[in-house]
């Protein structure tokens, strides 16, 4: 399933800077990087050892590395559907916040659970915690999305938790072969848990830019 956008409209009034300003970010490190990525990923990529051994900036800076164009445009989508009514719901700077905490959480889980010498860039660690959270915020919502069937491509309106639970269970059913398709499933798995679990801390309070 490939989600186009949320039929929800988000609340008026409420512009979604920063998810416009990641994806813009996004895109503008991808190519600034891309025609040398192996080189900008073995340094400021996101290893299992560099949580002991001093290189811990790189749990920041593997979110905005990406692989290749539809690595990119993958993760791109999906925060942008995902993300605006969330940010609109909590605020400009606790959605942020949210974001790159769910997305560093996303990455312990990947040291501990995952494959421990595997390099792991891309947002999608971040972006399955805007996911958590909009399971939990929105899960009446409905997504317009392409629906792939045999040989065919339809379109139609899909509950959230149905869009999402769909979408856990086929990272969790993908766990084990990780190595194999060389995607951090449970980087992903870790972040989406996280904005599960966390998103009613960042949303408690009304008052917040």
């Amino acid at each position: 399933m490939f989600p186009l956008y949320d039929e929800n409209k988000r609340r008026k009034g409420r512009i979604p800077f920063v998810t416009a300003g990641l994806v813009l970010f996004n895109i503008i490190v991808f190519f600034y990087t891309f025609q040398n990525i192996d080189s900008y990923a073995s340094v400021f990529g996101f290893y299992p050892i560099n949580l002991f051994d001093g290189r811990f900036f790189t749990i920041f800076t593997a979110m905005f590395l990406h692989a290749n164009l539809w690595h990119l445009l993958g993760n791109m989508l999906f925060l942008w559907v995902f993300g605006d009514n969330l940010e609109a719901k909590i605020g400009h700077m606790r959605f942020f916040l949210f974001y790159i905490f769910c997305g560093i959480i996303a990455s312990i889980a990947y040291a501990f659970i995952g494959h421990s010498n595997s390099l792991v860039i891309g947002a999608s660690g971040a972006i399955s915690g805007i996911l958590g959270g909009y399971f939990i915020l929105f899960p009446g919502n409905k997504i317009k999305s392409i629906i792939p069937i045999i040989f065919f491509w339809t379109l139609a309106s899909i509950p959230v938790f149905v869009f999402i639970i769909i979408w856990f269970l086929y990272q969790f059913l993908s766990l084990s072969s990780e190595n194999m398709e060389m995607v951090a499933y449970s980087a992903h798995l870790g972040g989406f848990i996280a904005g599960l679990v966390f998103i009613k801390m960042f949303a408690k309070r009304k008052k917040f830019l």
